[in-house]
């Protein structure tokens, strides 16, 4: 069963991974949105930008999100996560072996990403802080890839480790009670963040069904 784990919050917004193309600028700004929210992890993942346009980018928003007592996350870059004072890292399911990143940023929240229970049990073992498991629900961004894992197969994965599960994939504040109910700790999501502006009153709607 999914362990407590208080000082984790319980919403992590990722960010739209455009911030190359037409949305330049989007995470600065859904960064400073949260000062008028309730702390979250906000994952920077950002794979086509160079290493030294995400290491400005995570420098100039770290001390913003901190300040809103939210959680910076670099996706898989532990070492601008390291040099930006970001407070943590998301690794892919890929991505280097999680119990040596482990070892080598002890300073930082690691979380990975995993999509089969073999997975899960590794990731965990290595003394992870959390897990994201998805796609549960259908989301055209996963469809190449096969269809949603589906809330049974989070409920397995959940009992299966004792660190904190986010579910991941089509979440919308009104499939937040399904995946709680089936041992999630969280849920994150990316498409109801695009606007900027409306990020407070989105994320107040998914803690409104964070009460189970």
């Amino acid at each position: 069963m999914t362990g407590k784990h208080p000082s984790l919050p319980r919403l992590m917004i990722v960010s739209s991974g455009g911030e190359h193309l037409a949305r330049r600028r989007l995470i600065l700004e859904q960064a400073q949105t949260l000062a008028r929210s309730a702390p979250v992890i906000f994952q920077v993942r950002e794979k086509m930008l160079d290493a030294a346009s995400l290491c400005a980018l995570c420098r100039q928003i770290a001390p913003v999100i901190d300040a809103a007592g939210s959680i910076l996350t670099v996706n898989e870059r532990f070492d601008i996560a390291l040099a930006s004072g970001a407070g943590g890292v998301h690794l892919p399911e890929s991505s280097c072996p999680a119990d040596v990143v482990r070892k080598r940023a002890r300073g930082l929240v690691v979380g990975q990403s995993v999509h089969s229970e073999a997975s899960a049990v590794q990731a965990a073992s290595a003394g992870l802080d959390y897990l994201l498991f998805g796609p549960v629900f259908h989301t055209p961004s996963k469809a190449p890839f096969g269809p949603p894992q589906g809330l049974e197969r989070l409920r397995e994965i959940c009992a299966k480790v004792r660190i904190p599960v986010f579910a991941v994939g089509g979440i919308t504040p009104d499939k937040v009670p399904a995946c709680l109910e089936c041992g999630a700790w969280g849920v994150a999501a990316l498409t109801p963040f695009l606007d900027a502006s409306s990020i407070p009153e989105t994320i107040n709607r998914f803690f409104s069904y964070m009460s189970i």
